[in-house]
């Protein structure tokens, strides 16, 4: 083959193949695609109400408090068989699903035995909209016969609701 059949042919496909890559630059399409993520879903489980349901002649109850997260109350009781019962409401007000997942309540370890804190059972799973109550029962002792020297006790507690697993 002499030299300038060779260059011929060469040519030739370097001629094809810049055809080929024109024809196909010709038929293809480049997608731009944008796009953004928002979080759309609010967590809003809190505390709505707290209120004094039970309160004998007698005792005091006091102006028991709320904030979203918290509550404060004062029993005063005045003689052994005495209690006092506060209901506390819990709301999801959110639009996420929530769950029941801690309840620790500990009296002051130093506190007198005369007086005991008591609850009620919490609904488990918290659905958007759904609300619970539970109370919480302050007892001074029926069958006690001394008056403490010191005469409070303290409660506190820890209530957690976090989001509800979809399985």
């Amino acid at each position: 083959m002499n030299k300038n059949k060779i260059l011929i042919i060469i040519l030739f496909f370097l001629a094809t193949i810049i055809l080929m890559s024109v024809g196909y630059s010709s038929f293809a399409t480049d997608f731009t695609i944008n796009g953004v993520a928002e979080i759309t879903g609010e967590w809003d489980v809190r505390i709505t109400n707290i209120t004094a349901s039970y309160v004998p002649d007698g005792c005091d109850a006091g102006t028991p408090t709320f904030t979203n997260d918290s509550i404060n109350f004062s029993a005063k009781l005045n003689k052994p068989g005495d209690e006092i019962i506060y209901e506390v409401t819990i709301e999801n007000l959110g639009t996420i699903d929530a769950e029941l997942q801690t309840i620790i309540f500990t009296e002051e370890i130093d506190g007198i035995e005369e007086i005991n804190y008591t609850t009620s059972e919490l609904k488990k799973d918290l659905n958007v909209g759904d609300s619970t109550t539970f109370n919480i029962i302050v007892t001074y002792v029926k069958n006690t016969n001394k008056i403490p020297d010191v005469k409070t006790k303290t409660l506190m507690g820890i209530i957690q609701y976090v989001q509800k697993e979809n399985i």
